[in-house]
């Protein structure tokens, strides 16, 4: 567990959902994430980044990019995460904070998750 410091910058909670692949009855693997959270109610801290608007041949996409900093949990590339209602892509693979300030700067205290979100959105 995080320092008291680091814990009380965790302001929010979030729910995790690992990318599961299943076979379907002709063999074909379908990717999908499942109805319950895997993780749920995780503290963590979110700051987005910003947005922007793109043009598609499907119309317009709201992208917007941000942070979430987490304790160490099992929390991998192409997670779903909900927060506040809006749904979030774990995007690369999470890295390791440390606090260096602290009296062991080695041990990873907080993971830095990049995140991405997608959706439509009238012009």
């Amino acid at each position: 567990m995080a320092d008291a410091l680091l814990q009380s910058l965790l302001t929010h909670t979030a729910d995790i959902y690992h990318l599961d692949t299943t076979e379907d009855v002709d063999g074909q693997e379908l990717e999908g994430y499942p109805a319950l959270p895997d993780i749920a109610d995780h503290p963590c801290a979110i700051h987005q980044d910003g947005k922007a608007l793109i043009e598609s041949p499907v119309g317009y996409l709201i992208e917007s990019d941000g942070i979430m900093y987490s304790e160490n949990a099992d929390i991998r590339e192409r997670d779903k995460v909900v927060w506040l209602g809006r749904t979030f892509f774990v995007n690369g693979t999470p890295s390791k904070y440390h606090d260096y300030l602290g009296a062991t700067p080695n041990t990873p205290h907080l993971l830095e998750i990049g995140l991405r979100e997608s959706k439509d959105a009238p012009a």
